[in-house]
């Protein structure tokens, strides 16, 4: 029976340790650290550079771009990090700007929580459902 504890606490041990090393598992403070940084959004086209980077930086998102007449245009709102066994989000919100930023997306389209789909080697990829139940998503890559 000893050894039979022995055996179930070390594998519980291994799994513990294993999880801080996959990116969907690790602890909201490590989400937190690697998020914090420059990011520039990417478009699904490769003809099309949106010219926007987002600085996320103590629960606070900075995002910049320029518009088509080479207008820099600035906004801001806040981020969470939040986790779950297998899961890890970011919930978006206070934007409030009136029509959209370079990349097309809406304040109402941004304000909500976001599953981080892959954080890591200078990749940030998150998607969430939006107002009509369909699947959105961003693709950024670290400045």
């Amino acid at each position: 029976m000893k050894n039979l504890l022995v055996l179930a606490f070390s594998f519980m041990l291994v799994t513990i340790v294993g999880c801080e090393n996959n990116d969907l598992l690790l602890s909201e403070k490590k989400l937190n650290s690697k998020i914090q940084n420059n990011w520039k959004v990417l478009s699904a086209s490769t003809t099309v550079d949106y010219n926007e980077i987002w600085s996320f930086r103590d629960g606070n998102i900075v995002i910049v771009s320029k518009d088509e007449a080479g207008i820099e245009h600035t906004v801001t709102g806040h981020y969470a990090i939040d986790t779950k066994i297998n899961n890890a989000y970011v919930t978006l919100s206070g934007f409030t700007y009136p029509n959209q930023i370079a990349s097309h997306w809406k304040s109402e389209e941004l304000n909500r929580k976001w599953t981080i789909v892959q954080l890591d080697n200078g990749v940030m990829y998150i998607s969430g459902i939006d107002n009509n139940n369909v699947l959105r998503s961003i693709e950024f890559v670290q400045r």
